[in-house]
């Protein structure tokens, strides 16, 4: 894969994860950074429990749009690119996934009979690992 498509691909799969949890993506960013850290445990925790929002009600996807646009900006610098291509690929991912995992996580739990909140622990450590790969450099 030629470096520019592969670095387009990477902004927007670390884009993608601030789309299920709009302050994951910049924990892993930034993982020396406690505070980011913190926030985005409390989004696991708080994922789990009754009566939250839809990640793809308007006010989610505006603040998971502003997450996958600074994820973008800050990967897309990190790789000598455009930063507002990035912010700009970073938004529409960081959208695109937030639906995806939305019915990805229903889905797979309707037909595993699996309850929500372990499936959300799934899609957590999914996130972590496609994070953890998509941002190791040596991997991709």
């Amino acid at each position: 894969m030629k470096k520019n498509t592969r670095d387009v691909a990477v902004i927007a799969g670390v884009s993608v994860i601030a789309g299920s949890r709009a302050t994951l993506a910049p924990a892993l960013l930034f993982p020396e950074n406690k505070v980011l850290t913190m926030m985005a445990a409390g989004e696991a925790y708080v994922d789990k429990l009754p009566g939250i929002g839809d990640r793809i009600a308007p006010a989610g996807l505006v603040g998971r749009s502003i997450s996958g646009a600074i994820t973008g900006a800050v990967v897309s610098k990190r790789r000598q690119r455009n930063m507002w291509l990035g912010a700009l690929v970073g938004a529409a991912a960081a959208c695109a996934g937030a639906y995806v995992t939305y019915y990805a996580r229903k889905k797979i739990g309707q037909i595993t009979r699996t309850p929500d909140p372990v499936v959300g622990l799934i899609e957590d450590v999914a996130m972590i690992c496609l994070g953890s790969i998509l941002l190791d450099d040596d991997r991709i």
